[in-house]
């Protein structure tokens, strides 16, 4: 049997683990976009913080990938998939035939149009690139200002404030709004934010990122003119499955799947934060983000894809910190 996982975050490196420990002569090919080893994108604020090393990111080691017999495919980039014929083509054309196949392909910020000819002038916080990126320049930066949305941008703004770095915060909501429950945690979490010291903009939003001389400066659309030494922005968090338009899989905004994460294609499952699992509470579709989830979804769509049936344990809730403080997050109420 040939198990193919395209991503190597922790919901494909938890797949490909749960394989091997159910299929001990199976072959595995994991296939991952960057230049680096498997690493837990959870802890990038750590790292970025200076808590933890550049080696701590890493989930598998090259001796682990040698002792779990796993190819991994470093800096491959998944360019389609032939469902009919079984075989995933890569971005140099080579193509990878599978018996099993799991997409893990996660999620990744989206630019909207409003700001996407100021691309080049905006900076993400989505990769471990994106993290050596921004270190390069910490040093010569005082002031950020951030607009997104989803608990990455809360992370990014607990590793800034953390790092004495002054913050503003743009939403275009009436108050600082993350899909946190506790307590009127909408009201909660602005309040808190606001004590922490981010200066928050509220009903509004970044029209114009220009570079001026060595800083960037920001016009929103209410007006206001900002100075900043690093912009972070992105209008929201999609699934990264565009190299699944035209197929046959079953999708919306993510790749729908059952409580098993099957897909609509036979042999086919996908796992994380490119998957809309199908949630019997509340008759629909749904994406559960979060690094938990993800490690749940890889050990259920691993057991699954060595022909077992197990449903995905579906998690309500989860407890997210920021700054110390713990906040409830819930995913679709």
């Amino acid at each position: 049997m040939k198990y193919v996982i395209i991503g190597a975050g922790v919901a494909g490196v938890t797949a490909a683990e749960t394989v091997r420990k159910i299929d001990s002569d199976g072959e595995i090919v994991l296939i991952g976009k960057e230049q680096f080893l498997p690493y837990k994108r959870y802890l990038l604020t750590e790292f970025f913080c200076g808590t933890i090393s550049k080696e701590q990111l890493f989930s598998l080691s090259c001796e682990d990938l040698k002792r779990l017999k796993i190819t991994f495919r470093k800096g491959q980039l998944a360019k389609s998939v032939d469902f009919e014929n079984k075989k995933v083509k890569l971005f140099h054309n080579e193509t990878v035939s599978y018996d099993k196949l799991l997409i893990a392909t996660g999620g990744k910020p989206r630019i909207g149009p409003a700001l996407r000819s100021f691309e080049k002038n905006l900076q993400l916080y989505y990769s471990l690139e994106d993290i050596l990126l921004i270190k390069e320049k910490l040093d010569s930066v005082r002031t950020c200002v951030v607009f997104g949305q989803g608990l990455s941008t809360l992370d990014l703004m607990a590793g800034l404030k953390n790092l004495k770095k002054e913050v503003i915060y743009i939403t275009k909501k009436p108050r600082a709004f993350f899909p946190l429950l506790q307590s009127n945690s909408d009201v909660d979490v602005h309040q808190f934010l606001s004590e922490k010291g981010v200066k928050i903009i509220t009903n509004d939003r970044p029209v114009s990122v220009e570079k001026r001389d060595d800083k960037f400066i920001v016009e929103t659309f209410n007006g206001e003119k900002l100075t900043a030494d690093l912009v972070f922005a992105w209008d929201d968090y999609r699934p990264n499955i565009r190299f699944l338009e035209n197929t046959k899989i079953d999708r919306k905004i993510g790749i729908l799947v059952n409580e098993q994460l099957r897909t609509s294609v036979e042999d086919v499952y996908a796992a994380g934060d490119c998957a809309e699992i199908y949630h019997p509470k509340i008759k629909n579709y749904w994406i559960n983000f979060g690094y938990p989830n993800a490690i749940e979804q890889g050990e259920t769509a691993g057991k699954n894809m060595t022909g077992l049936n197990e449903n995905y344990r579906i998690r309500e809730t989860l407890v997210f910190h920021v700054l110390g403080k713990p906040f409830e997050a819930r995913w679709w109420e």
